[in-house]
């Protein structure tokens, strides 16, 4: 079934005025929690474009007429063609050439274009792609791995081969795979290399203790710390407790595996974007003890009464879309602010 329209598409990014430079990530974060990932192309081509253009000014062309202008929405519906191009040309292997704007639409276009460098214009995208994968892979905290192992893979079959990821992660590496200090190594010949007794093999090759990246995990437990003080400020402490009286694993996990690490990495997507994902991932699950307290988080990262009140609409919008969405006491009952 086909959630996005044309039509769809342009109201997400021109119907939320506190979502300029952030509607595809809310739209992201609540498409891969509602388990419909195959809508993720459409906006992500889209967004490769669409971000191409200058913001609506106040004194210029109005949002509410950007809704039904004939050229953004036949923009909107190349991004929906070139999404399914571009899983077509994946599934046999074919490099994928760049997302741009037609020559075509220059002069037809209500926007101005933003950039005039190739260069700038590809920077732009390139973060724009990353800002992607960012947000689908914070998801896993609120929604789990599989579907953000879903949302991932799709995403892959449609990104352009010059803003493919690179062999590294963008996480400083807590554990150094194959790392060996050069005394550890006791042998070297023909058959490989040798190491001592106290290393282990793993699915990402030999680790030992020199392999631990000491310093990394100290700056990330003390980022981690930091993020979850900042999201529930006084009652940070009660939170904290709360969760380690249920399990101490609970807590255990939250902070070492999912605050630490994941969620208060900020260089690709900020804590304020984080805060308003985290938003509108919990709108759709129904769970408003835990949307409550993000909600707070999000005004304590920054965010806005009117940021959030455009996240909760425009989440409404795409779980209309989707159907199967069900709040137990309606929208009406959704916590917010």
């Amino acid at each position: 079934m086909s959630i996005l329209t044309a039509e769809r598409l342009v109201s997400l990014a021109y119907k939320y005025p506190h979502l300029k430079a952030t509607w595809y990530l809310i739209a992201t974060a609540c498409l891969t929690v509602v388990n419909q990932p195959q809508e993720i192309p459409k906006v992500y081509h889209f967004a490769l474009r669409q971000q191409l253009l200058e913001d609506p000014s106040p004194t210029g062309t109005s949002s509410s007429s950007l809704l039904t202008d004939y050229h953004l929405i036949r923009l909107a519906q190349d991004s929906i063609n070139s999404a399914k191009k571009y899983q077509d040309l994946s599934a046999v292997g074919v490099n994928l050439p760049d997302v741009l704007i037609p020559h075509g639409y220059y002069e037809e276009l209500p926007l101005a274009f933003k950039f005039s460098k190739n260069e700038d214009i590809h920077h732009m995208q390139d973060e724009l792609t990353s800002r992607f994968r960012e947000v689908i892979l914070k998801s896993i905290a609120l929604s789990g791995l599989p579907k953000a192992i879903n949302a991932l893979m799709i995403l892959k079959t449609v990104t352009p081969s010059n803003l493919k990821p690179g062999v590294y992660p963008e996480r400083p590496c807590i554990v150094r795979p194959g790392y060996m200090p050069s005394a550890s190594i006791i042998s070297e010949d023909a058959c490989g290399t040798s190491f001592e007794d106290n290393s282990e093999d793993t699915i990402n090759g030999p680790v030992s203790e020199a392999s631990i990246n000491r310093q990394q995990i100290v700056q990330d437990l003390a980022r981690g710390s930091s993020f979850w003080q900042k999201v529930y400020g006084k009652i940070s402490a009660r939170v904290k407790n709360q969760m380690a009286t249920a399990y101490p694993d609970l807590w255990e996990f939250a902070y070492l595996h999912v605050y630490a690490p994941l969620l208060s990495f900020t260089k690709i997507i900020s804590a304020k974007e984080t805060s308003l994902c985290v938003v509108a991932c919990l709108i759709p699950q129904d769970v408003n003890p835990q949307l409550k307290g993000h909600l707070k988080g999000a005004v304590n990262n920054g965010a806005t009464k009117e940021e959030l009140e455009d996240v909760r609409n425009l989440v409404f919008s795409i779980c209309d879309w989707s159907g199967g969405v069900k709040w137990k006491n309606g929208k009406e009952g959704v916590a917010k602010l």
